[in-house]
Parts: C-alpha cells; sequence; structure tokens
C-alpha cells in the first residue's frame, strides 16, 4: 500500500455482512484506484466470558486472519492486485480499533450485523458507535437487505436537514465518481412549527412554509452545484414522519447520504437507528 492512494478501510468479522462490506469495499477501491484495508478486531472483551469462561485469543486471532484472508483472497479474484490490499488482525474493542484507524482512510465500511426480530431495535453495537467516532465518512451495508451490487438506480439520494452541506457535498463528489445523480430530500413535519393542533394552518400559510424550506436548501445547494457542474442535483421536500420517509427512500437508490451530528452512540438518534436497522440500500454517514 501506499499514501499516494485513498485507502478503503473495511471491518471483516467473518459473518455475511462482513463479507458484503468487502465486496462492497472492493468495487470502490477499483472504481478509485483505492488502497483496500481489510480489518479484524479481537474483541478484547470476549476473552473473558461469562460463568467462568476464559477464551483462548490465539483462536479468536486465527479466526480473524482467516476473516481478513477470505477479503484478500475475494479482492484479488475481483481484479485488486495484492499490493493494493492491506490485512490486520488487532487485540481491542471493535469500534474503538475502526475509528483510530479511520483516521488514515477516506471511507470505513461496514456490515450492519442485525437483520431480523429484536436484533434490529439494537443494530449492531460496532456499527452505531462508528456514527459518532470514525474520522471518515462511515457506510453501513447489510448482506440480507442489499445482497446485490449497488449501482443499478444510478441516484444517490441525501437527506438534508439541520448538520450543514457536508453530507451534502460528499455525496455530490460520490456521485461524480459513479456517473449518478443526486436527489437531495428535506422531510417536514406533517404539521408547520407554531401552529397547534387546534389552530390548523390555511393552505396558504402551509404553501408558504413549504417554498421557505426549498428556499433555504437551494441557498445551501447553490454554491455545490458549482462546484460539481456536471452532477445533476434535483431538490424536494416531503412530508411525513423522518425514520419511515428515509426508508422508504432506501428503496429506490443506491446510496442514502446523511448528515449527523457527533453525539455518544447511547444517545444516538431514533431516526438514524431505524434508517441502519431498516435500510434496503447501503447508508452513509457523515459525521465531521
Amino acid at each position: 500500500m501506499t499514501g499516494n492512494r485513498p485507502r478503503v478501510l473495511v471491518g471483516i468479522d467473518g459473518s455475511e455482512d462482513g463479507i458484503r462490506a468487502a465486496r462492497y469495499g472492493i468495487g470502490r477501491a477499483k472504481r478509485l484506484d483505492a488502497d483496500l484495508w481489510f480489518v479484524n478486531a479481537v474483541d478484547d472483551g470476549v476473552v473473558s466470558g461469562g460463568w467462568g469462561i476464559i477464551y483462548d485469543p490465539t483462536v479468536l486471532k486465527e479466526a480473524g486472519e482467516a476473516a481478513v484472508q477470505q477479503a484478500q483472497d475475494l479482492a484479488i479474484a475481483k481484479g485488486v492486485p495484492a499490493d493494493h490490499i492491506r490485512t490486520d488482525v488487532a487485540i481491542g474493542n471493535p469500534s474503538s480499533v475502526l475509528s483510530e484507524f479511520s483516521k488514515e482512510s477516506e471511507i470505513l465500511i461496514v456490515g450492519r450485523r442485525a437483520s431480523t426480530g429484536l436484533e434490529r431495535m439494537f443494530v449492531g453495537s460496532t456499527s452505531t458507535s462508528l456514527v459518532s467516532s470514525s474520522y471518515c465518512p462511515l457506510v453501513v451495508i447489510s448482506a440480507a437487505s442489499t445482497p446485490e451490487p449497488t449501482g443499478a438506480f444510478h441516484k444517490i439520494t441525501v437527506a438534508m436537514g439541520g448538520s450543514g452541506d457536508k453530507g451534502l457535498r460528499w455525496g455530490c463528489h460520490e456521485a461524480q465518481s459513479r456517473g449518478a445523480k443526486v436527489d437531495v430530500v428535506h422531510v417536514m413535519p406533517t404539521q408547520p412549527p407554531n401552529i397547534g393542533a387546534f389552530v390548523p394552518a390555511s393552505v396558504a400559510q402551509e404553501k408558504n412554509w413549504e417554498d421557505r424550506v426549498l428556499s433555504s436548501l437551494e441557498q445551501i445547494i447553490e454554491p455545490v452545484r458549482a462546484q460539481y457542474p456536471d452532477v445533476e442535483i434535483t431538490v424536494r421536500s416531503s412530508r411525513g414522519v423522518l425514520a419511515d420517509e428515509l426508508i422508504q427512500e432506501t428503496s429506490k437508490v443506491d446510496l442514502l447520504v446523511m448528515g449527523v451530528k457527533p453525539r455518544p452512540a447511547l444517545v444516538l438518534g431514533g431516526p438514524v437507528r431505524a434508517l441502519l436497522a431498516h435500510a434496503s440500500c447501503p447508508v452513509a454517514l457523515i459525521s465531521r
């Protein structure tokens, strides 16, 4: 690996979601002529298990080495040069290890590790932790909901809220590399602010409110259009519950990009958790 190429960091844990993350990372590395960095973190918290059971860290490390070797073999089979690939097995909390390694990467990709039943209420502890701790954009992908290669829609949705234009700029940069268009969507509550439940808004008030929101969005987007003149950017608003609207959106795009405010994983917003749990496409979260 060399410092002259961008670096795609992929968290590998031996699961189907981990392999799906590897496949997504391989596609990105080939598209951008980037290096691939496959990392498995042996969680030191499970070395000493419950009921007095002590796990052999050598066995856990060997399992990690097998997992990153599988990812490396897959990358080489897909045409990634061997000298563009690095593998590491580290001892430590997976989210802490990947967060530290993300300082040296341009993107971090992890699997979702929660696809059915009650698991979806909690998603994966590593992915939710990395939302706020990653030093580069984080992409979360699920083998269950996104089994096939992405790119069929040639479209990226950027969810715009109160997190500035960083997510939009990143989404446009991504779209430019893919030859895709960008659809900017802002989800508005069903009722305008400052209008009580017993004082319904008139049609004119509703229209004025929506026009002001779209006008504000256009002011943010205008300089981004100038920066990415080859990317088609459309803007629209929708009404409803943020999580519900964005989850529906993921069924018809290749990637959903969302800016998030850095905060501890334990207080990660409900809409972000719901989106990670139920999205039908990869989700990119931009927090720094």
